[in-house]
């Protein structure tokens, strides 16, 4: 009788230890809220292509691709995407600041344009959105070169290169070659 006793003494403590463990765990737990990371979204904007004038005609195109990061749970959030707006901001900061001088383009901070551009956009959006902007791509099309013809076909027409521009005439009446 008195192993009985023992044993369920045992048992009882055994079981009683393990509720006191599993308690205490979930009560350190508890006032801590851990933040639920779904991870940042990387998004590629289309190919857009900038004019660059010179003596009031298009001398050549600035070709950029661009991609942005973003958390995926404040994009899910938004009533738009910032794709949009993100184009705009760079097409505006890449055209303010390309000129070119004896048709070499002269070269301006890319990171200044990215920082400058996630800046205005995430002000147009109201919050933190885009977390970083990137540079995927950066050429220059001379419209003066001979293979101008052949760059700006193979642009396809992207973000408002003519396909035609060659051949197009300019504001002083003269023919871009």
């Amino acid at each position: 009788m008195k192993l009985f006793i023992i044993g369920i003494w045992a048992v009882c403590v055994t079981l009683g230890a393990g509720y006191a463990v599993a308690a205490w765990k979930l009560d350190s737990g508890e006032g801590v809220v851990k933040p639920r990371l779904e991870g940042l979204r990387y998004t590629s904007l289309p190919t857009m292509s900038v004019p660059v004038l010179e003596g009031g005609r298009v001398s050549g195109y600035v070709v950029a691709r661009m991609v942005y990061t973003a958390d995926a749970a404040v994009l899910r959030g938004l009533a738009s995407e910032p794709d949009p707006f993100i184009t705009d901001e760079v097409f505006r900061s890449i055209y303010g600041r390309a000129e070119t001088r004896m048709g070499r383009l002269i070269r301006f901070d890319l990171e200044g344009l990215a920082e400058e551009a996630r800046q205005r956009v995430n002000e147009r959006m109201g919050d933190e959105v885009v977390q970083d902007l990137l540079v995927d791509g950066l050429n220059y099309i001379d419209l003066s070169s001979p293979d101008a013809a052949n760059a700006v076909a193979a642009l396809g027409g992207g973000s408002g290169a003519p396909t035609d521009a060659p051949r197009r005439v300019g504001a002083n009446g003269e023919t871009p070659r």
